[in-house]
């Protein structure tokens, strides 16, 4: 049985279109598969499990994608990111990243509004650990993270494992704090436990987390 996420082949074929028309792309062609992965891990995967689903969920996604531009916002967040800072230090912390022996887990999660179940935009936040912002394993990764349409509610963070300070064989807390000028602040937590090898199909995922608009405030602005 094949089981295929096919939103890399969505993404993939995005970017490759992208390099080909836009000049400010074609400049960062050589990080094609940077860009590709900074996407692919800021939004949500469909995992389909025959060669029908895959052509259905391929139309159905870049149908998706032609009306919300999701894809193409993170793709352009992306070559931002890479062209703001000197383009071979995003290359040392990816040779630095793979060197490594021991990481946390990915961590994803999903905010919505409690009654209607709508994305909130402009949702922040933040990853604790020992009251503290978290680390994380390298500044691609935003924390605090602030949510948008673009990402559907969804939010993630890769914390660092610092083998000098910490212990392999712990569990550490975390804990999450979610805050909107329009809604009630909310905090949860989550515990993680060290891993050996880098697998985003092992993400740890958060349980969703609902937030409470304010007494008086009119709820149309999550329509905006």
């Amino acid at each position: 049985m094949i089981i295929k996420n096919i939103m890399e082949d969505i993404v993939s074929a995005s970017v490759d279109e992208l390099i080909e028309k836009t000049d400010r792309l074609k400049n960062l062609s050589d990080y094609r598969n940077n860009i590709i992965a900074y996407t692919l891990n800021r939004i949500q995967p469909r995992y389909v499990t025959s060669e029908r689903g895959i052509i259905h969920s391929r139309l159905e996604s870049r149908y998706i994608f032609q009306q919300k531009a999701d894809i193409l916002m993170l793709i352009h967040e992306a070559a931002e990111l890479i062209s703001s800072r000197r383009l071979s230090k995003t290359q040392d912390n990816i040779t630095e990243i793979q060197a490594r022996d021991i990481f946390f887990p990915h961590l994803m999660g999903e905010v919505l509004e409690e009654t209607t179940f709508s994305i909130i935009p402009g949702v922040k936040i933040t990853l604790f650990l020992n009251d503290e912002p978290a680390d994380m394993i390298d500044d691609s990764w935003n924390n605090p993270y602030t949510t948008s349409m673009a990402t559907n509610g969804y939010y993630h963070f890769w914390p660092d494992f610092n083998p000098d300070k910490m212990d392999t064989d712990a569990a550490y807390t975390f804990s999450l704090k979610f805050t909107h000028p329009k809604c009630e602040t909310r905090t949860t937590s989550v515990e993680l436990t060290p891993v050996d090898d880098i697998n985003f199909y092992k993400s740890k995922f958060v349980p969703l987390t609902l937030l409470t608009v304010k007494e008086g405030v009119d709820i149309s602005f999550l329509y905006e």
